[in-house]
Parts: C-alpha cells; sequence; structure tokens
C-alpha cells in the first residue's frame, strides 16, 4: 500500500470516529479556502467576495473598517464551522451515495449548492445587502450575473472542500475500510 494511500485511510478512519472534531476541522479550513478564493474573484473580472466584511457590517455597522472585518471575520468562520457540524451530522449520514472519496465530494457539493441558494434567495437580499443600504432585488438578481456565479463558485469551493476533508469511511457491519472492528479494537489495546 503506498504511502499516499496509508494516510488517506488513517484519515478516514479518524473521521469515523471523532465525526464533530473532523466537521469542525473541515468546516475551517474549508472556510478559510474558500475565503480567500472569494477574494480573488476580483482578479478575474468576478465580483470580489469579502463576507468577513459584510457580516461585519451585519454585527457591528458603525465600526471602523478593520473591527468590521474582524468581527465579521470572527462570524463567518464560526458559520462555517457550525454549518460543517450541520452537514456532518445531518446532511451527510441522511444521503445514501457511498461513503467513497468521490460519494463524499458530490455529498459536499450538493450541500454547497444548497448553501449558495440560500445565499442568493435569502441571506443576500433579507440580511447582508439591507446592512449597507442595498436593494438586491429577488434572488439577488440586481447584483448581475457576476455577484450570482461567484456565489455559487464560493459555496462549492466550500462544499468540494468539505467534502474532501470530511470524509469519513465506509461503514458495514463491522467492517470499515478492510478493518473489522475487533483488528481495530485490538490495535487500540496494544
Amino acid at each position: 500500500m503506498s504511502n499516499a494511500v496509508e494516510q488517506l485511510s488513517w484519515w478516514r478512519r479518524w473521521a469515523t470516529q471523532h465525526r464533530v472534531a473532523a466537521a469542525l476541522l473541515a468546516g475551517l479550513v474549508s472556510t478559510h479556502l474558500a475565503t480567500v478564493f472569494g477574494f480573488w474573484l476580483g482578479g478575474v473580472g468576478m465580483m470580489r467576495l469579502d463576507w468577513n466584511t459584510s457580516q461585519g457590517w451585519v454585527f457591528v455597522p458603525f465600526a471602523t473598517p478593520l473591527q468590521k472585518f474582524l468581527v465579521g471575520g470572527l462570524s463567518h468562520y464560526v458559520d462555517g464551522m457550525v454549518f460543517a457540524v450541520l452537514f456532518a451530522c445531518a446532511l451527510q449520514p441522511a444521503l445514501r451515495w457511498r461513503n467513497t472519496v468521490r460519494g463524499n465530494l458530490a455529498k459536499g457539493l450538493l450541500f454547497g449548492t444548497l448553501l449558495a441558494c440560500i445565499s442568493i434567495s435569502f441571506m443576500t437580499p433579507f440580511v447582508f445587502a439591507p446592512a449597507r443600504g442595498l436593494h438586491p432585488g429577488s434572488l439577488s438578481l440586481d447584483f448581475g450575473w457576476k455577484y450570482i456565479v461567484g456565489v455559487f463558485l464560493w459555496h462549492w469551493v466550500y462544499g468540494l472542500h468539505l467534502g474532501l476533508i470530511y470524509s469519513p469511511a465506509e461503514q458495514r457491519a463491522g467492517v470499515s475500510e478492510g478493518h473489522t472492528a475487533d483488528s481495530e479494537k485490538a490495535a487500540v489495546a496494544a
């Protein structure tokens, strides 16, 4: 077995045994990667997505730009971690696709799509835009196609990384990734 496969198997076993911790870690990393991606969108002609400052406008509207960025960033990262735990505890197990790497990526992509739909239909028009005195219209359409595509891309980056990092192993009647429950207990006892 190659070293890469061993590392993947180790991680997937750990994620299976520590679902909440793995979800929190996956949420933190996925949120960070997607947040950086959102900043870079402006460099390729799309609308730059700065969710940190957007959330800062909601929670501390009269603060300095730095305070808005920091308070909003804290809220944004906590949101990403909470949604990751929600994904791990509710949606991921409910989807009956196998817990293969591809299956978990597909589950993450579906979750990202769901979050993007919520973002453009509710969060932007009723929370983030009004905090700045803006009116994006129904489904955020008044912000233009670059905003909507950017929101979907951002959430797909989040969802794909969430599915990649939070990737529990297949659970089958006492068998997990080729290991029996007895062999796992023996390894822990040793």
